[in-house]
């Protein structure tokens, strides 16, 4: 007989995480421009903060957040955090951004405005965001577009925050966010700007203006002396695309910055991702990488791999794993003839950026433009997370009709395996693994949890698993096969299913034997 075959990593839209305390969505509301981190210390532990509309008949918007204890799997609506005693009743707060040190303490990035004191505040959480201290101010005048990020490079615990418009402001905390001394270093570029640090205690900044600026810090790490920034490299990705049809009011094209923590040859390797619009297309997602710590960069690298140039790859999402896999996400409309309904796609790197995974669809289509708060975009930005398993993105979309916000994970490897049927063999096949590496096969009959595997240096997503089959080897494409044997007596139960390799890992596919 001809076995089924159980589908790798279905269509799913993940988790949605604005709801009430019986998870059911709230109707009338609107939640965008997500931002989470996970805890280095637990990994089921997230926080995710967005900006929450009560409702769309209005703009007015609060800092909503929600935290996790089980890596996504179900999450707990905290509201909204609480203004400063002297905000007043019409504070608006928006453009969250979070950001968790290396003992798993929780920041709130995000702008206040409608208040007798403006400005940028910052939140702190120590334990997993059930509780919030009272924010602190980084600067009391206005500003956009900010992004937050604290050294876990261990060189220094510094907080440091960039911000626009108009011109980049930076600035540094030297007490893990507890004061920020009155110092703007005013940097190159004008918005969709973002700070990250790399494994040298070195600071990244990219920001948008005629190309994107690329500038770094030495000596940001020394707390003995004012940070110093190099000239900027500026890196062609097209022209920012604001104002798209699929995002009107919105701008499309955060951009992000990160360098390479593996280690070995990519030791100075530094990456750079937004969408931007070329000559010949309406919308594209574009890569860039530098091999000397971002004083010079290679032309940029088309991730979206679709051949039609009507289409929009817009709002684009960069993360990179310690292990220095690189994934990319976005929304696409490559599936509707219209080139408006949008799905969440991604696609990965296991080489620095020099060549790109196909693209995949992560998600069922939504139309953009439904839920609108009084403000005609679903805003500007989402955020993704990466780890040596896999990536967690938050994302906004409209499965509802209305804005919400949504988590979910994937994989760079893809398991599927044939329908299990006691006393025969089955078939269990993996693609998109890395080339020519050993690979595992992994299986569990308690269902998922996370168990890490030292010498692989990443954790099996399965509860008490047990090695299944023999090491297998991929291929030069990444694909490679196990033929194992299904005891008779395993009729009947459920078991779930994974393979990893060093620093890599697949979806879990559940089944029960026949």
């Amino acid at each position: 007989m001809t076995a089924s075959t159980a589908h790798a990593q279905p269509i799913i839209n993940g988790v949605q995480i604005n709801t009430d305390s019986r998870g059911r969505n709230i109707v009338g509301d609107a939640a965008n421009e997500p931002s989470f981190a996970v805890s280095p210390v637990d990994p089921y532990v997230m926080v995710v903060g967005w900006r929450q509309f009560d409702t769309i008949s209005s703009d007015v918007r609060y800092a909503g957040y929600a935290l996790s204890w089980d890596g996504g799997w179900t999450w707990m609506n905290g509201g909204t955090l609480d203004p400063p005693p002297e905000a007043g009743p019409d504070y608006n707060q928006s453009d969250p951004v979070l950001a968790v040190d290396e003992s798993g303490s929780f920041f709130y990035n995000g702008l206040m405005w409608s208040t007798p004191q403006n400005g940028l505040m910052v939140y702190r959480s120590d334990d997993g965001g059930a509780n919030w201290q009272d924010p602190i101010y980084v600067n009391d005048r206005g500003a956009d577009k900010n992004w937050y990020t604290v050294d876990r490079s261990g060189v220094s615990r510094h907080h440091y925050c960039i911000w626009g418009p108009s011109r980049v402001k930076f600035m540094r905390s030297t007490d893990e966010g507890v004061t920020w001394p009155r110092l703007f270093i005013y940097m190159d570029g004008t918005t969709m700007s973002y700070v990250s640090v790399g494994p040298d205690g070195a600071v990244y900044v990219s920001a948008w203006e005629n190309g994107v600026h690329v500038q770094r810090s030495d000596n940001a790490s020394d707390p003995t002396q004012d940070p110093e920034f190099t000239d900027s490299a500026i890196v062609d990705l097209g022209v920012p695309p604001f104002y798209l049809p699929v995002n009107p009011a919105g701008a499309s094209c955060q951009t992000y910055v990160e360098a390479d923590y593996s280690g070995g040859k990519r030791d100075s390797w530094v990456y750079l991702l937004s969408s931007g619009v070329p000559d010949d297309d309406v919308c594209d997602v574009f890569f860039a990488r530098s091999t000397d710590r971002g004083d010079t960069w290679s032309d940029r690298i088309r991730v979206n791999d679709d051949p039609d140039p009507n289409d929009y790859q817009w709002m684009a999402a960069m993360s990179v794993s310690r292990g220095g896999r690189i994934d990319a996400v976005w929304f696409d409309t490559r599936d509707d003839p219209g080139h408006f309904m949008s799905r969440l796609y991604y696609s990965y790197s296991y080489d620095g950026g020099l060549t790109w995974a196909p693209n995949r669809p992560l998600t069922d289509a939504f139309d953009p433009s439904l839920g609108y708060p009084n403000q005609d975009k679903i805003g500007d930005y989402f955020q993704c997370q990466s780890d040596n398993g896999g990536v967690g993105v938050v994302y906004p979309a409209t499965f509802n009709g209305e804005q919400d916000i949504y988590f979910r994970r994937a994989n760079p490897i893809l398991l599927e395996a044939d329908q299990m049927i006691g006393g025969q063999n089955a078939e269990i096949r993996i693609t998109g693994a890395k080339p020519n590496a050993n690979t595992y096969l992994a299986y569990s009959r308690h269902g998922r949890s996370r168990t890490n595997v030292p010498p692989l240096d990443v954790d099996v997503e399965l509860e008490n698993p047990v090695r299944l089959g023999d090491t297998a080897r991929t291929n030069a494409q990444g694909e490679a096969a196990w033929v194992v044997p299904v005891p008779l007596n395993a009729t009947g139960q459920t078991v779930w299913l994974q393979s990893i390799q060093y620093r890599n890992a697949s979806n879990v596919i559940k089944q029960t034997v026949q």
